[in-house]
């Protein structure tokens, strides 16, 4: 995978030079395109948010408001060098992510809770942002748990290449009754055409409180994949 920085440039740099703290590379799309983002915690949102059958797109620092006017600009300098001989100082703020949501886009700001006490007035972006026609969704650990961040890892990897269609039909019809991972592999399923499975939907399990192991118990998707939908978008 590469970093593309001329696709969707971000409105503003997660990460200076001479800062110290990790970047972090995650692919918010189909392509092997990679984006930079600031913590683990925002990753770990990318690769949920990745998954999730009602996102139907994903872009990292898409744009700056000034929240002081709703006004929006493609870069963070666009909005000071606009605002430059304004007489009310702007108040610069660039979501995380804006998501696809169909009929109901959607910016997502990602921070950890101790952070957000921190900085309280974060708790007043969503309801300035609405005013101007707007949704802002605020995520912090509670909504990303680890079970839940290295489960959806572990099916990111396994979806980089394709499975056929007739091993997914075949998984599936082996889980009309719940079954264990170990059960399944024991039956000849392989483990990534498993995981492939609960990835797409075909199958489903609890992923945001229990490590996938060969304890997980699986069982063949009815109605909507759930286990994909875990983060408020509804």
């Amino acid at each position: 995978m590469r970093i593309n920085r001329t696709k969707n440039p971000p409105a503003r740099r997660v990460q200076k030079r001479g800062q110290r703290k990790k970047a972090h590379y995650v692919s918010l799309d189909s392509t092997r395109d990679l984006s930079q983002l600031e913590s683990r915690l925002e990753a770990s949102a990318a690769i949920v948010m990745s998954l999730d059958p009602r996102v139907q797109s994903m872009r990292s620092q898409p744009i700056c408001f000034d929240l002081t006017t709703g006004r929006t600009y493609a870069l963070r300098e666009e909005l000071k060098q606009a605002t430059a001989r304004h007489a009310v100082k702007p108040v610069a703020y660039t979501p995380d992510f804006e998501v696809g949501l169909g009929k109901d886009p959607a910016f997502v700001e990602v921070k950890h809770s101790k952070l957000i006490a921190l900085l309280p007035e974060f708790a007043e972006y969503p309801t300035i942002l609405a005013r101007f026609g707007h949704r802002l969704l605020i995520l912090d650990e509670e909504d990303l748990p680890e079970e839940l961040h290295r489960n959806a890892r572990l099916l990111q990897i396994a979806l980089r290449q394709p499975v056929p269609e007739a091993d997914l039909h075949a998984v599936a019809s082996a889980c009309i009754e719940p079954t264990s991972f170990t059960a399944l592999k024991a039956q000849g399923h392989s483990e990534r055409t498993i995981l492939v499975a609960i990835g797409t939907g075909v199958l489903s399990c609890d992923l945001r409180y229990r490590r996938l192991s060969g304890d997980t118990v699986v069982s063949d998707t009815t109605g909507s994949p759930v286990h994909l939908m875990e983060l408020p978008f509804d």
